[in-house]
């Protein structure tokens, strides 16, 4: 608490405080006066002063006295551990109406600050303990888990070679066509550019564009060889281009032609190599389809336990080269998919929904799997960004053989359809000055990529704040033995927004439907609607199974009656802009400590 956070609300609780034993006219007390310091100790020093009238003194000579009271309050911290639950969709490259940062930096900026509020109010006798899970379509915590609750073989939607054959490439023909003199352009080309949806990032229709070839005759005719004539190309209207950075900002570029033209020499000559066969062509077959892999490689070896990454080759690469997989190295992180869970009416255990199950080892069903979009095929799409109202298509559930297509993988996609976001990371304390510069570079970290599953965000905050279950080690007991409180703040800067097309926690959406009917195609509704519904149950058993108080906040976006359910009574909000999110988390930060009189 500082003297900015010390505000009209705080100041009447301590008046308050003050009347409960002078209240204005009893005992006649009048001059009733009370002022307060607050400084950045986190104290607020507090004095009072009043005169109180006397009955028995009057006889001395002493009508009335002054009185004068001083005490001091100080935020405490209890016990406390902290699970920030932070939404890094691509949403979070946008810059709110106003602002002058992006929603994401803003967002490292206030928990930054709401680190520094708590830290200031901890007492050397109290344990303080935070933790991250950012997520998008899926969380990454491989590392943080052992490596017997890892599967060591998995079905991914994938691709095998399936041979191939040396085509001829037929004999050269007697000319060859060549064009070259290119001019100048002429005329007007101009380019503007605008914010897009991070999210979706599509560019919108062309307006009016024509790109139109004219020619003249051909010189000195049109069966001559050689000959020659002369092309000019002519655009006209607009074009547009969109594009996202690496920070996950989307720009839309419209490019805007005027008459806009190059002429250009088309030259027929006689062919030196006619009849001479050309170079053959070999076309490479594969199957598309669901294949097991190992995977045990990737886990490593480490002597904690723990899994430590690694990586494989497989003959997946076009043209049947080797392609090598990582998972939880330097090059790619270790996001999973979940374990076995249930589509809607299908009867049998959701391993995914129990917060605490510690994972059979040789059971793949409660055990979880490395997620890696470099093994996957979208079978049988091949553009990932259609134009027009359609979608993507083509679609295939079934295997396709023998075809020649290199059809898209999501690991091409690794910003937005295969998204795997900043490693989380469990409790810890945050105490020396190496803690918090780690802490910064941690938050600088944090980048925008992704689409917008809140269930899996809120799922994997439970599993490393509980209690119970797969780190009741470390989270059961405090050192000094006093309750610990327990505090998850989900922030969140949009509605949930899923894709058939990712490639999530729970597999290729369209083609692996773990959560949807497994006989049609699901569609973004259905989705929506599985996620938002595992989001409320999820926050139901933090709030009444977990004794874990929910913090809420909507940034930059409307606090829907889905956010404010999921929190704990009054402890939803909402923040339109980074001042707002500022003083949310400052809010935040003063109700999770206790103001207590210490003098």
């Amino acid at each position: 608490m500082t003297a900015s956070t010390f505000d009209t609300s705080a100041r009447d609780s301590a008046n308050r405080f003050f009347s409960l034993n002078f209240a204005p006219g009893q005992y006649g007390v009048t001059a009733l006066s009370m002022a307060y310091d607050v400084g950045n100790d986190m104290i607020v020093h507090g004095k009072a002063a009043a005169s109180v009238p006397m009955s028995v003194m009057k006889i001395f000579g002493f009508t009335e006295i002054p009185l004068q009271a001083a005490c001091d309050a100080q935020l405490q911290l209890p016990n406390s551990d902290i699970m920030f639950v932070l939404d890094t969709t691509l949403s979070m490259a946008e810059t709110n109406s106003g602002d002058s940062q992006s929603k994401i930096q803003a967002l490292r900026q206030s928990v930054t600050d709401f680190y520094t509020t708590l830290n200031n109010a901890q007492s050397a006798a109290s344990q303080v303990r935070y933790g991250f899970v950012p997520y998008s379509s899926t969380v990454n915590v491989g590392l943080l888990l052992k490596r017997e609750w890892m599967v060591d073989n998995w079905d991914y939607q994938s691709r095998e070679p399936d041979g191939y054959v040396d085509q001829s490439g037929g004999t050269q023909g007697s000319t060859i066509t060549t064009n070259s003199n290119y001019s100048e352009w002429t005329g007007s080309k101009t380019a503007t550019t605008q914010p897009g949806s991070s999210e979706d990032c599509v560019a919108p229709a062309n307006e009016n564009y024509s790109d139109t070839t004219t020619y003249t005759p051909w010189n000195p005719s049109g069966s001559a060889v050689p000959r020659s004539r002369t092309a000019t190309r002519t655009i006209n209207g607009s074009t547009y281009s969109a594009s996202r950075s690496s920070s996950g900002v989307c720009t839309i570029t419209k490019t805007t032609y005027n008459s806009y033209s190059q002429n250009y020499t088309q030259t027929v000559s006689e062919n030196p190599n006619a009849g001479k066969q050309n170079n053959s062509n070999r076309v490479y077959y594969w199957n598309y389809k669901k294949i097991s892999f190992p995977v045990s490689s990737l886990k490593g070896s480490t002597g904690s336990g723990l899994i430590g990454g690694g990586s494989f080759d497989t003959m997946l690469g076009n043209s049947f080269t080797t392609k090598t997989i990582n998972w939880g190295n330097s090059s790619q992180g270790a996001c999973i998919e979940e374990r076995k869970t249930l589509r809607p009416n299908e009867n049998g255990t959701a391993y995914d929904m129990d917060i605490d199950m510690v994972p059979v080892p040789g059971n793949a069903d409660t055990q979880w799997r490395p997620f890696l979009p470099d093994l996957i095929w979208a079978r049988a799409v091949t553009n990932y960004y259609p134009s027009g109202s359609a979608g993507i298509t083509g679609w295939q559930a079934n295997t396709v053989f023998h075809v020649s297509n290199n059809y898209i993988t999501p690991g091409s996609y690794k910003s937005d359809f295969a998204a795997c976001p900043t490693i989380a990371r469990k409790l810890t304390e945050i105490r020396s000055s190496a803690d918090k510069s780690n802490l910064t570079s941690y938050l600088n970290s944090l980048v925008p990529r992704g689409r917008t599953y809140h269930d899996i965000g809120m799922l994997w905050g439970l599993r490393l704040i509980s209690a119970e279950g797969l780190f009741s080690s470390e989270n059961a007991a405090a050192p000094n033995g006093s309750n610990i409180s327990r505090n998850l703040i989900f922030m969140t800067d949009g509605d949930t927004e899923t894709n058939i097309a990712d490639y999530d926690a729970y597999g290729l959406a369209a083609l692996d439907r773990r959560r949807t009917d497994a006989s049609s195609l699901p569609t973004k509704a259905d989705q929506d609607s599985i996620v938002e519904d595992r989001l409320s149950r999820l926050c139901t058993i933090a709030k009444e199974k977990k004794n874990i108080t929910v913090w809420v906040i909507a940034f930059g976006t409307n606090l829907t009656s889905l956010l404010s359910n999921c929190a704990s009574p009054n402890r939803a909000y909402q923040a339109n802009n980074a001042a707002e999110l500022n003083q949310t988390f400052a809010d935040i930060a003063a109700r999770i400590s206790q103001l207590r009189v210490t003098h």
